[in-house]
């Protein structure tokens, strides 16, 4: 049973109460604060409990049915400095970006090419990019003290790294490529191609300006990880498949093509793999794939997750605890970039009769693991909703399928 605070009037009630009934009265009085306890405990399931702000200035919101956070929003250090630079390039705030292929972008001064910073729901560990290189073009070269996952729209093209004190080495990719820039080695992106290449890239830049408040120390800083790398001959090569849904490589060539295993615990007939890369600790990177006519279980977690959709067609649902009827419905397909905020659940639908759809999430729960706030949470039992909204779409999916046959 939960602890309930009793409201002042109530306690009032009970001490007067006390007065003019005595002995013999005190078992009815117990028996009333139970039932009143029980009756609270099963309300607070359904209604939010009012309290009071902690302290002024601060903004409360609810998480749960019964639960609330101080939010970040506009008081980070990474909030205060996106509000300071988000005129020194063009941005993008929201839940979904359509089409990361298509969504229009603007010259970024510092990164050398056109692109688009993404500031996903209230996420501060993780943020993104898109940026496009023109053909035979490049980007600015980069060095930084925080973790960066990519993915090509395009290709062929090659990245240029360099360890501190060390020979550059290249790194060639193609379309659906997927790579992790290991932590703090220089690197340059270049377009071998005669077409325009797209990149989505999920850096934990949030999480470093939280931790050290200094862009200069994130951008200006030499130290040399050579745990991690340090131009190993066989560095774009070595690929091991350490367990169940887990590889350890540090180039994914086409991460549609990849063998993904089993991962029925998220849905029967479900496949999913993890992969680590260039020793990063803070970026985790995925791809799920659900068969035709089959969705993933529904859940939430505290760590940011940006989910690119990579093949298929369908939709996704995200919603706070308990409000269902405030859900979010998204509806993707390749290019699709979706996020569900900060413990919302959120559920991946693919309702075509025949086509698999696979999506790449980056994310961030090693850091949340490592600092033991990792949450997360799945709805093991379907909401009746969810299921019929599913069989309805799978019904009109099935009938456009077959007119086309």
């Amino acid at each position: 049973m939960k602890v309930v605070l009793l409201e002042p009037d109530f306690l009032a009630h009970i001490y007067f109460r006390r007065d003019v009934f005595m002995c013999n009265r005190l078992m009815i009085l117990a028996a009333a604060a139970v039932a009143f306890l029980v009756t609270a405990d099963a309300n607070a399931q359904r209604t939010p409990v009012e309290v009071s702000q902690p302290e002024e200035g601060v903004d409360l919101e609810w998480v749960g049915p019964t639960t609330r956070r101080v939010s970040p929003v506009g008081r980070s250090p990474y909030e205060h400095w996106f509000q300071e630079n988000k005129d020194k390039m063009p941005t993008f705030e929201g839940l979904v970006i359509q089409d990361a292929r298509t969504e229009p972008l603007a010259h970024w001064e510092d990164m050398g090419v056109d692109g688009l910073y993404i500031k996903m729901a209230d996420y501060q560990i993780t943020d993104g990019w898109i940026l496009e290189i023109p053909p035979g073009g490049k980007t600015n070269p980069k060095r930084e003290l925080f973790e960066i996952g990519m993915y090509f729209f395009g290709g062929p093209g090659h990245i240029m790294i360099q360890q501190e004190g060390n020979r550059p080495q290249r790194v060639d990719f193609g379309y659906r490529t997927l790579y992790s820039v290991p932590l703090n080695v220089q690197y340059q992106v270049f377009n071998d191609s005669d077409e325009p290449i797209r990149l989505v890239a999920v850096t934990s830049f949030p999480f470093t300006m939280n931790s050290f408040d200094n862009e200069e120390f994130a951008r200006a800083n030499p130290f040399p990880f050579r745990d991690r790398y340090d131009t190993e001959e066989d560095y774009t090569t070595v690929s091991e498949h350490t367990g169940p849904n887990d590889t350890v490589t540090n180039l994914v060539e086409d991460a549609l093509e990849f063998e993904l295993d089993a991962y029925d615990h998220r849905g029967k007939g479900t496949t999913n793999m993890h992969w680590r890369m260039s020793g990063n600790t803070i970026i985790d990177m995925h791809v799920s794939e659900m068969p035709g006519g089959v969705y993933k279980k529904a859940h939430r977690h505290s760590s940011d997750a940006f989910i690119l959709l990579t093949s298929g067609e369908g939709y996704s649902l995200t919603w706070p605890e308990g409000r269902y009827e405030d859900r979010v419905r998204v509806d993707w397909h390749e290019g699709t970039i979706f996020v569900p905020p900060i413990y919302w659940y959120h559920q991946h639908l693919n309702p075509h009769p025949t086509d698999s759809a696979r999506y790449l999430a980056i994310n961030a729960p090693p850091i949340v693991i490592n600092l033991g706030l990792r949450f997360n949470n799945q709805l093991e039992e379907d909401l009746p909703q969810i299921e019929a909204e599913f069989k309805s779409e799978v019904e009109k999916r099935r009938a456009e399928y077959m007119a086309t046959q």
